[in-house]
């Protein structure tokens, strides 16, 4: 039986690979994420999961929801308590659902982040660092992006200076182990930000960039969009909008104290929360 199968039908084992298994399920994905565009085009009833940061029951909760598509906004991995089963469950869930199942990079999907995480540390400790190689260039083929049902722009951080059309994402190298392209790491790490007409300076760091109102309802109406939705921030309740609902920000890890993880279901243009709890 195929590995990812396995993984499959009983997820307890997704963290109980052995090497062997681990990079054929690795190899696995990887075929599937290079055969995929860096901008999702989905269209159907969707739930959409933010940061689940080694969460797996959250990962697991989500998938038992009943919609058509399912789309992660990424960091899979580092600070949470099952790092290897949840991100391995996923892996395992793509490669079996790939016209289901969607997975986009965030920014914890990197070797920069997942040495001072966690991540790099605990693949290598249990399966060396040839392993960990076949994680980074998995991680390097995910989408950056996604459009749902023509009226979502789906991403992890969000909005990038310099992005006025959606459809050039398309245009994004795959296989950057650490995103080069200034357009690319902002996809991942910009944040919204209410006192920021466009754009400003980030206080994570140099090339990121707070994004404010005018710049997100510019990118809406000049794309045909209503809102964007992604993840990258930490908010207890789960679930923020900014700019009056047009940016909604998830969060879905229940490993911070006190957190109601979140998802979002999209049917049609229409969304509501959905309790991951």
């Amino acid at each position: 039986m195929k590995v990812t199968r396995k993984v499959v039908e009983d997820p307890e084992l997704a963290d109980r690979l052995s090497a062997e298994e681990l990079a054929e399920l690795l190899e696995e994905a990887l075929r599937v994420f290079r055969a995929e565009p860096q901008l999702l085009e989905l269209e159907g009833n969707a739930l959409v999961v933010g940061d689940t940061h080694g969460d797996f029951e959250s990962s697991r909760k989500a998938l038992l929801e009943e919609a058509h598509l399912y789309l992660f906004l990424g960091d899979y991995v580092d600070r949470g308590l099952e790092q290897l089963k949840n991100v391995n469950f996923l892996l395992a869930k793509k490669v079996e659902q790939p016209e289901r199942i969607y997975l986009l990079r965030g920014n914890h999907e990197s070797p920069l982040m997942n040495y001072s995480y966690g991540f790099y540390w605990e693949v290598v400790g249990r399966y060396g660092p040839e392993i960990y190689r076949m994680y980074a260039e998995v991680f390097s083929s995910m989408p950056y992006a996604a459009i749902l049902n023509g009226s979502a722009f789906a991403v992890h951080g969000g909005l990038a200076k310099g992005l006025r059309n959606a459809l050039d994402v398309r245009g994004l190298r795959k296989g950057d182990i650490e995103p080069s392209d200034p357009i690319a790491l902002q996809l991942l790490w910009n944040d919204p930000d209410e006192s920021v007409e466009r754009f400003a300076p980030s206080p994570r760091g140099p090339s990121i960039y707070l994004y404010g109102r005018m710049a997100v309802e510019e990118f809406l109406e000049s794309n045909g969009l209503e809102l964007v939705v992604r993840a990258h921030e930490y908010f207890p309740e789960g679930l923020h909008d900014y700019f009056r609902g047009k940016v909604l920000s998830l969060f879905s890890c229940r490993h911070y104290p006190g957190t109601s993880p979140k998802a979002v279901l999209f049917e049609g243009k229409a969304w509501r929360s959905v309790s991951l709890t």
